[in-house]
């Protein structure tokens, strides 16, 4: 036994011995699972039993079912954008596929086929790409001519960095930054928004869209969906019947559309069982009496009894509370006194003129359109009127209802009264009439210049005398808060004498006179580039709709290395709008090839002919 084994060392040691070995290719099981967005890896390791392995002398080819992905053959070459293959660990047996920024069209079947001394070898591996962000829109349901707020929220994204759009059949509404941010273990960063608009009839067959963009993050999150108009349902919650006995809560819920509504009645928390009877009113709504027999007792003292309401038009609810003081003997007498003072504390006051603030949509930008509603209620005659002032220092303009004759004025100020639409809303909110509500809308489209800082007063009038005003003062945002701005990335290493080119791009609402400055950072030492220095640096600009790119581009030098170069967006007042810096350079001499001459001596032939076919 001991024979033989001497004689196996000795063949190993023997010159012009071949070593014949069978090639063996691994992949992991399947699936490999990567995120939308993210780099997916593709492990393929081989051995035929000699490390380290000489690249020259390997070939290996990276298909998705059938179609190339990328194939190294004394050189690499990547039909798929971004495919990486790393040579350094080719040596030692990894043929790992890397696979920059996948989407769904790179989920499937990829095959790892290692042609090496003569052999070959093919392992299968299957990659999926998932998407777990989540996006949901809340308030679909509306009620036509009437402020609504429309909900947009998303979750499990990557980076709070994020613009969400409102788009109408292709058309941007509003962009703004994520109102709420949160960030929890289990959904990653979740973000919500609003988008404030008053619809009519037109807009429901009209395509909306909310759309959140990440920043570095190329793949667009997107929910489409289309209004649905309702009617929102007046509520009234009282005890029906005569003193403590045979009486009887009532909650009545009336005008409403769609007739998808639920009523819960409660006592100190604990649901009550009800009778409920629904029917359909002349106008196509519809309305809801729930009633509960009962009967006041002393147990009942300071007990809460509510009325919670759920309906399309007010999706997280609406409640109405009652509250009975309770007394074992009340006098006559004090139950006048108690009518007369809630006669005088709520029924003579509701009877009274009262003028609501006035009521804005969020986030004036220049362009977006801004929608201003105040309201009188009480009662009063028909003959009350409603109008406009817009004030901007001395300047004063008079806006009326559609249909209304313009005062007497210049053309330009006619022109600038039609730029207005105003319009009024006349409701009863009782039975009989006894109170009425006027509405007064006014609309526009929102030029900073016009209305920032703008005093805008609804005024209430009846034979030339005011009964009742409110005041707002408009603010117009500036639109430079959305857009996002690039990182500057730089290789890991980067040898003496290879060009490089620097890129640093500013996306989404763009200013128009933008100014891009580049420097040149070593230690606390910055030294300005122009686009006139020639020699060293070049720099170019690309613009387009929604983006400024810049980029600069030098050939790399022993003095280069430890430096960092920033990248500065200014408006032409001077202000820095965004800056971003890049690492530090490692400038290092080009590598010459150290691959020892010797592997024929082990067997291996090196696969330079002609002809070979790929498997």
């Amino acid at each position: 036994m001991e024979s033989v084994q001497m004689m196996l060392v000795l063949m190993l040691l023997l010159p012009g011995t071949f070593v014949y070995a069978q090639l063996q290719v691994s992949t992991p099981p399947s699936p490999i699972v990567a995120q939308l967005g993210s780099s997916a890896s593709l492990p393929c390791t081989f051995t035929l039993g000699v490390e380290p392995v000489d690249p020259a002398q390997v070939h290996v080819v990276w298909k998705k079912e059938g179609t190339k992905v990328l194939a190294y053959v004394g050189e690499l070459s990547t039909p798929r954008p971004g495919a990486q293959l790393s040579e350094e660990r080719l040596a030692q047996g990894d043929a790992t596929l890397t696979l920059p920024n996948v989407t769904d069209s790179d989920t499937g079947r990829y095959s790892c086929n290692i042609r090496l001394s003569s052999e070959q070898d093919t392992q299968t591996v299957t990659l999926l790409v998932t998407d777990t962000r989540q996006i949901w829109v809340e308030g679909t349901m509306v009620v036509a001519e009437q402020s609504n707020e429309l909900q947009c929220g998303a979750s499990n994204l990557s980076s709070s960095d994020v613009v969400i759009e409102w788009v109408r059949n292709g058309q941007v509404l509003s962009t703004s930054a994520p109102h709420i941010v949160e960030n929890t273990d289990d959904q990653g960063f979740m973000v919500q928004s609003s988008y404030c608009l008053t619809p009519t009839i037109n807009d429901t067959w009209a395509h909306y869209s909310c759309q959140v963009l990440q920043k570095n993050f190329p793949h667009l999150l997107k929910k489409t969906f289309q209004l649905t108009l309702g009617a929102r349902p007046d509520i009234f919650f009282l005890l029906w019947g005569k003193g403590q006995k045979n009486s009887s809560l009532v909650c009545l819920v009336s005008g409403f559309y769609p007739d998808e509504l639920s009523v819960t009645l409660k006592k100190d928390g604990q649901v009550l069982t009800d009778n409920a009877r629904k029917w359909v009113n002349p106008n196509g709504t519809f309305s809801l009496a729930v009633i509960y027999p009962f009967n006041v007792t002393m147990q009942d003292d300071n007990i809460e009894f509510t009325c919670t309401v759920t309906h399309p038009t007010i999706p997280r609810g609406t409640t109405e509370r009652l509250c009975f003081l309770v007394d074992q003997y009340v006098p006559k007498v004090f139950w006048m006194i108690l009518s007369a003072g809630l006669l005088l504390a709520f029924v003579l006051p509701s009877l009274c003129k009262h003028v609501t603030d006035i009521a804005v949509c969020k986030d004036w930008t220049e362009g977006s359109t801004a929608m201003l509603k105040c309201s009188i209620s009480g009662l009063y005659p028909m003959s009350i009127t409603a109008v406009w002032l817009v004030r901007q220092g001395e300047k004063e303009l008079e806006i009326k209802e559609r249909g209304s004759q313009h005062p007497v004025g210049d053309y330009r100020e006619l022109q600038e009264q039609d730029s207005y639409t105003c319009w009024n809303i006349v409701k009863s909110t009782w039975v009989c009439n006894l109170r009425q509500s006027l509405s007064s809308v006014l609309c526009f489209q929102v030029q900073k210049d016009r209305h920032n800082q703008a005093e805008f007063i609804c005024r209430f009038m009846r034979r030339n005398n005011i009964l009742g005003e409110k005041h707002y003062f408009g603010n117009v945002l500036d639109n430079y808060g959305f857009y996002s701005v690039s990182e500057i990335c730089i290789p890991e290493e980067c040898n003496v004498g290879e060009k490089l080119t620097l890129t640093c791009c500013m996306q989404g609402n763009v200013p128009q006179e933008i100014r891009v400055m580049w420097e040149r950072c070593q230690g606390e030492e910055r030294t300005p580039i122009s686009k006139e220095q020639d020699g060293t640096y070049h720099i170019t600009e690309n613009k387009s709709a929604g983006m400024f790119s810049t980029f600069l581009t030098f050939n790399l030098s022993n003095m280069d290395s430890g430096a960092s170069f920033s990248c500065s967006f200014s408006e032409n007042e001077g202000r820095i709008l965004a800056e971003r810096s890049s690492m530090s350079l490692k400038v290092t001499e080009p590598k010459e090839n150290t691959w020892s001459k010797t592997y024929q001596d082990w067997g291996f032939r090196a696969f330079d002919e002609t002809g070979i076919t790929e498997i």
